[in-house]
């Protein structure tokens, strides 16, 4: 087709992103981009449940953008118990009001109204924040991926969801690798036609374990998920040192209670490994500029 035909077929506008709450994330890649999938890959353990209720507090809870949160494997009650923490910095085996929350949530509390002052009840503010967020949150173990394709189109046009975060990937995928790709390709398509930012959670193979040297993942090791990789237009992996016993980072940095969120692919944007806190193995925010200056890399 003639380009003069195509530049009249296309929509006069810029393509819709949404942040994803952290700062130095956002700069990298540019945010997630509506109509796409992004594929958030760890070895078990690792972090990326953490990691995706993470973006669901920065994304819905703070930012109120309409989001979804289909948890394939933890049910509602979990999801919500893991937000909260998230919110305040702590499970609930140390009371709220012991703790001091990060910095990071007490400015979002702040910008939409919650003035958290010493003494104030942390745990009532975060719940006033999950009460009012324009959140969904969903958990069935037993459906497929046509159920998951027909909920994000109910969430879409009931609730105007912008972003649909999908955890466990693994639980709706077949063995069967045309099986998968059909799978797979069902939910791009559901992802452009509903004009959504889709997040998956995906596991990596057994390849991080076995080989020598690095243990960082790279974009060969989703390859036991057949397809994945070329249909997402941004691809992360979370990374702890200390999930392998390592004190420091390879820039001889402490690794106690730090991981690497490691963009390794993105179409639309830069590639690299923004440096995070991972707190309490309950929530990632974010490391100040001013505190680390390496914490991207273009």
């Amino acid at each position: 087709m003639k380009l003069n035909h195509l530049i009249a077929l296309s929509p006069d506008k810029k393509s819709e992103t949404v942040t994803t709450g952290f700062q130095h994330l956002d700069h990298l890649t540019g945010g997630l981009r509506t109509g796409q999938i992004c594929t958030v890959a760890a070895r078990p353990g690792m972090g990326k449940t953490a990691f995706a209720v993470s973006l669901l507090r920065n994304i819905g809870v703070v930012q109120k953008v309409p989001t979804a949160y289909l948890s394939l494997d933890l049910t509602e009650l979990e999801i919500v118990r893991r937000l909260k923490a998230s919110l305040t910095g702590s499970w609930e085996t140390v009371p709220c009001n012991e703790i001091t929350p990060p910095v990071d949530v007490i400015d979002a509390m702040e910008k939409i109204g919650f003035h958290i002052e010493k003494g104030r009840d942390v745990e009532q503010e975060a719940v006033q924040m999950m009460k009012e967020a324009p959140v969904w949150i969903e958990h069935n173990l037993e459906v497929g991926v046509d159920e998951i394709v027909s909920r994000m189109e109910r969430l879409h046009q009931e609730n105007q969801v912008r972003v649909v975060i999908m955890d466990s990937l693994r639980s709706i995928l077949s063995a069967c690798r045309t099986e998968q790709v059909l799978a797979l390709q069902k939910l791009y398509q559901a992802a452009d036609r509903l004009h959504l930012a889709v997040v998956l959670t995906s596991g990596l193979s057994l390849s991080v374990e076995t080989r020598g040297g690095s243990k960082r993942p790279c974009l060969s090791d989703l390859r036991d998920w057949y397809q994945l990789e070329c249909l997402s237009s941004m691809v992360m992996f979370v990374y702890r040192p200390e999930y392998y016993y390592l004190d420091t980072f390879e820039d001889n940095s402490p690794s106690e209670e730090m991981a690497d969120i490691m963009v390794g692919k993105n179409t639309f944007g830069g590639t690299g490994d923004v440096r995070m806190h991972f707190d309490n193995h309950v929530s990632f925010r974010e490391i100040p500029y001013d505190d680390n200056d390496k914490s991207t890399h273009l």
